[in-house]
């Protein structure tokens, strides 16, 4: 059982799952799983917190695309605002997964193409 409710959370923002998905920086599909009841991780508390305490800021104002103030391309981590070292700690979290997964792919397709060449 998760703690947040996605789904009232996306329509008390008034935001499609593929919007919500943005701010929170995963896949559309992610925020649909979500909406199903799979685990939300640990690193998206703190963002999901912050959109339910900070709703008005989000709905339908310019700021939907920065939740937190910090923004993410790639490697590189540009804070804007001086979070403490849990929300830090949080966001490096989430991008360790991020690559952690990613190196899955990488291996599971370097499989077949190995597969494919014999």
């Amino acid at each position: 059982m998760n703690e947040f409710d996605i789904k009232k959370i996306r329509e008390q923002l008034n935001v499609s799952q593929e919007k919500l998905a943005e701010m929170l920086g995963v896949h559309p599909r992610t925020v649909q799983n979500w909406e199903s009841g799979t685990t939300i991780p640990k690193a998206k508390h703190a963002t999901l917190r912050d959109l339910m305490l900070k709703q008005h800021q989000y709905a339908g104002g310019a700021e939907q695309s920065n939740v937190n103030g910090d923004n993410i391309n790639g490697n590189n981590v540009t804070v804007n605002n001086k979070p403490d070292t849990a929300r830090l700690l949080d966001l490096l979290a989430s991008k360790e997964q991020s690559l952690a997964k990613a190196q899955e792919h990488i291996d599971k397709l370097l499989v077949i193409i190995e597969r494919l060449t014999k």
